[in-house]
């Protein structure tokens, strides 16, 4: 008879090593994983019907899985730890409101995105997106590699939602980011923390990242969410149609809602746990002195599924990224 096994999809170096393999240990399912380092790669493998037990994704991706009906729902009954995650918003995100009676993500992180500044480096840094489109710090920017990620930056200077509809809209933002392309030195969404360890001046990032690089001896570093408007954003785990596990799955799940495993990744992962009670369990007070305010939970926007309109902001991302 062959080992039972949990085929996982999940963002590279995002869960800690001794926690998966705990769960083998304990559970004797042994975990078959599957990194990827751009969610819109992982995206594709999962709407082209691959088959996964569990797939780890960012919220508005969820969205994008529910509104194409490659989810199922979760079994509550099977999933206690749930109840941990008191905070409402985090607990009903809008990519997941359960409009339907059902839920399908379990959150596993929160947190938010603006950049971090070497302080070391700015004389006067300034919490604005604006820092990002500076001459003065041509070849010493790095972004995130996204296309909603890198609009959004020009999309909130112009005083806009993140989730516009608006083609003239994103046109703008577009042509202003065309124009920033020859100011960055490098789009980076899997490990922005290094390049913030590496001294590069303005680091357009998550909170995380943040967390990650103080904790890897950053001093001279501050985390700012633009006052023109910020993203905040949960992921987690969701059981896709195409799981031959249901069970091992939802053990899974569970297994990632338990206090001391979620506290044990957020101190691995550099990010937040949605999980209240995690958070006196975490080891990094770096992470826990950085979590967002409730008010500022409260301010974030999500990011939302456009339906058609993703393959504008990809077509957009494409001529920003050929530029140069």
């Amino acid at each position: 008879m062959a080992p039972r096994s949990l085929r996982l999809l999940c963002w590279a170096d995002y869960l800690a090593p001794a926690v998966l393999a705990r769960f083998e240990t304990e559970t004797g399912i042994r975990i078959d994983g599957v990194w990827y380092t751009g969610e819109d790669a992982a995206a594709a493998r999962v709407l082209a019907g691959e088959p996964f037990d569990v797939v780890v994704a960012s919220d508005y991706f969820v969205e994008r899985y529910r509104n194409a009906g490659v989810l199922q729902p979760l079994d509550l009954d099977r999933l206690p730890g749930l109840a941990g995650i008191t905070d409402p918003r985090l607990r009903t995100p809008p990519c997941d409101p359960e409009a339907d009676g059902h839920k399908y993500v379990a959150a596993l992180y929160f947190g938010t995105e603006g950049i971090a500044v070497r302080i070391d480096q700015v004389a006067r840094p300034h919490s604005s997106w604006q820092a990002l489109f500076d001459n003065e710090f041509a070849g010493r920017i790095a972004m995130l590699d996204g296309a909603r990620e890198v609009l959004s930056t020009a999309l909130y200077l112009l005083g806009e939602s993140p989730n516009s509809t608006d083609h003239a809209v994103l046109e703008r933002a577009t042509e202003m980011l065309v124009e920033q392309r020859r100011l960055v030195a490098v789009y980076d969404s899997d490990t922005p923390w290094r390049h913030i360890v590496e001294g590069v001046t303005i680091v357009h990032c998550f909170g995380g990242d943040a967390a990650r690089a103080i904790n890897a001896g950053v001093a001279q570093m501050r985390f700012f969410r633009p006052q023109e408007g910020f993203t905040i954003w949960i992921d987690g785990p969701c059981i896709p149609q195409t799981a031959s596990d249901v069970d091992a799955a939802h053990r899974f799940i569970e297994y990632l809602l338990d206090p001391a495993v979620a506290a044990a990744n957020a101190d691995h992962s550099g990010y937040h746990p949605v999980v209240g009670a995690a958070d006196a369990l975490m080891k990094s007070l770096v992470q826990r002195s950085m979590r967002p305010t409730q008010e500022q939970i409260e301010s974030g926007t999500f990011l939302a599924d456009l339906g058609d309109v993703n393959q504008a902001y990809e077509s957009c991302y494409r001529r920003i990224r050929s530029t140069g």
